[in-house]
């Protein structure tokens, strides 16, 4: 049997599950019948507690393939693993939701975990959204055969706004210092759990009310979403005029999805009535919402009363830092291969000729993309010159514009750097200089990936390994070489003009040198050093908060096993191979 992971490792899969259908091309495939889906391939405590192959197909496509077969083909021992793993999940939720386990939970010393109305907002929130998503990529793929311009909420463009935005790290740990007899000491003490208040919102529909029928819920589901939640655009073209004699793209749309649903459920002997597919659709999301919030608060109950200390920390980051030194001995590549883009897991510096840059990126888009790919193809046939070309490719590029997120407006790309020019010029420590550029960088960059990100990029000092004359970079040439010549300045804080490579124009930033933690000092020492090591300079977030994040989770994923061996005590598990031995057969 493979390692089982901690439950924790899981609960932010909601989204990836969402989208995963039970039928999906080059995953499990199975014939699509009810008998089939719904019959359990592991069951609990006499049935109290049961995994269904369609659950175990969805967690399979979606977590347990990624997981516990890295080839990507089906193993028995990566299904069955996957099986362990969901059904310990439902084996969780029944135990800290069900009143009838009131006697349990107190044996187990685990209070009951109820949501309150803002978490249960959430989790609706996170269906709306996902079900209008689905929707307006339908309806753009329309618009675009139509050669029409794509719809963009300006809700959504908020929405993308706001999760573009600067977050500081939340920190739960803070080391203070205190001045006794001249001699000055620190403490690592646990921050003050923030309360967030509960939003006062209209009521919504609840899929879990017994007191209905199923077609009761169905049709409230179904005019409750279409009536007050549906991001509609009515007939209108891009233009907000309303054209009545045609269909709206926002219908044919909207058609498409419920079409897509009833092709998934094509073989089952469900019913066809439209609102009913609708309520099962967001059941499914439902169930796996609520699933992933009792969890998470689960696991935020236990994080609330342990109190991590100075030798949990210390420990923890010489453990990793050592397994890092043996692994990076035998392999030196292993450490060049991972620091690139992944530094705030490195804690052994094996090699230190690296340095850290950030960049605000803007592209060129997808019809410039295709121009360019056009012009290139009519060179290659001749029809073109080569001058012909690069000033075609020029003008192409001319047109880059960067989006401003604050003002939802275009501009040319020449503009941003000059903006930054004159905001920088006011700074007057390197640290004003982080925090415009990260401005600037949540303004305009389209790498969303480096946007609050706990890693930035690193760069090798040297471009060829002196060695094999083989190239040290992983990034593009233009921009490591940019971002060298940055380095060579020796002026931390340093940025560069507007740095071509295929993606577009990068403006680079030189944010300081790859740095070793000090391991030989004592325990002080070393967590003084954690709490200074910045893992990205333009924010907050330290090699103390990783450490200490790894530590409440080792301890968590602890309790948990030990959690799930008392409740499994004495209980029967039984696996039925027959339902599901076919999928890796």
């Amino acid at each position: 049997m493979a390692k089982k992971l901690g439950l924790f490792k899981i609960l932010s899969l909601a989204l990836c599950i969402m989208v995963a259908p039970v039928m999906a091309a080059c995953e499990l495939v199975t014939i699509n019948y009810d008998k089939q889906l719904n019959q359990a391939v592991s069951s609990f405590d006499n049935g109290r507690v049961e995994l269904s192959r369609e659950e175990l197909i969805i967690l399979y496509n979606t977590t347990g393939r990624s997981r516990f077969d890295s080839s990507g083909a089906a193993t028995q021992e990566g299904i069955e693993s996957t099986i362990e793993l969901g059904l310990d999940r439902k084996i969780l939720v029944d135990m800290l939701t069900a009143k009838d386990q009131a006697e349990l939970r107190e044996a187990l010393g685990v209070e009951q975990v109820v949501l309150n109305s803002t978490e249960i907002h959430e989790i609706w929130w996170g269906i709306y959204d996902y079900i209008n998503s689905s929707v307006l990529e339908y309806e753009n793929q329309f618009r675009k055969e139509d050669g029409l311009e794509i719809w963009k909420d300006e809700e959504e463009e908020s929405d993308t706004s706001d999760s573009t935005a600067y977050t500081p790290y939340s920190k739960t740990y803070e080391i203070t210092s205190v001045a006794k007899d001249g001699i000055v000491q620190y403490n690592l003490v646990k921050l003050p759990e923030k309360q967030d208040a509960l939003k006062e919102e209209d009521a919504l529909f609840d899929v879990n009310d017994k007191n209905l029928s199923f077609g009761e819920k169905a049709e409230q589901a179904y005019k409750n979403f279409r009536e007050k939640y549906w991001n509609q655009h009515d007939s209108m073209d891009i233009t907000g005029e309303v054209d009545k004699t045609k269909k709206s793209y926002s219908d044919k749309a909207w058609n498409k999805f419920i079409q897509n649903l009833l092709v998934n459920e094509s073989k089952r002997n469900l019913s066809k009535d439209v609102e009913e597919v609708f309520l099962r659709e967001v059941q499914r999301i439902y169930n796996i919402y609520y699933q992933n919030a009792i969890l998470t608060q689960f696991q935020n109950n236990y994080t609330k009363t342990l109190a991590v200390t100075e030798d949990d920390v210390v420990n923890k980051f010489l453990e990793l830092y050592n397994a890092q030194k043996e692994q990076f001995t035998i392999n030196p590549a292993a450490f060049d291969s991972m620091i690139p883009t992944k530094g705030e897991g490195v804690y052994y510096v094996a090699n230190p000729n690296y340095f850290k840059v950030n960049h605000i990126l803007v592209k060129f888009n997808d019809d410039q993309t295709d121009a360019m790919k056009s012009l290139k193809t009519e060179l290659e046939n001749g029809k073109i010159t080569v001058s012909e070309y690069n000033q075609g490719v020029a003008i192409i590029k001319s047109q880059t514009k960067a989006y401003n997120r604050d003002t939802k407006e275009y501009e040319p790309y020449a503009v941003v750097l000059e903006k930054l020019n004159n905001a920088i010029a006011t700074a007057q420590t390197e640290q004003d200089k982080f925090v415009i550029f990260r401005e600037f960088m949540h303004r305009y960059t389209e790498d969303d990936a480096t946007l609050n990100a706990d890693a930035c990029y690193y760069i090798p000092t040297e471009k060829t390994n002196p060695v094999t004359g083989a190239s040290n970079d992983t990034m593009e040439e233009s921009f490591a070489d940019g971002s060298r010549e940055l380095y060579e300045s020796g002026v931390v804080g340093k940025y560069s003009d507007f740095i071509e490579t295929s993606y577009g124009y990068h403006i680079i930033m030189y944010t300081g040198n790859i740095e070793s933690i000090p391991v030989g000092e004592n325990n002080k020492s070393i967590l003084l050093s954690l709490d200074a090591y910045k893992l990205n300079p333009l924010y907050n977030k330290t090699m103390l908060d990783v450490v200490i994040e790894k530590v409440t989770l080792a301890s968590f994923s602890k309790y948990e096993d030990n959690i799930l061996a008392r409740i499994k005590a004495d209980k029967e598990i039984v696996n039925y191979p027959k339902a599901y031995d076919d999928l890796y057969k």
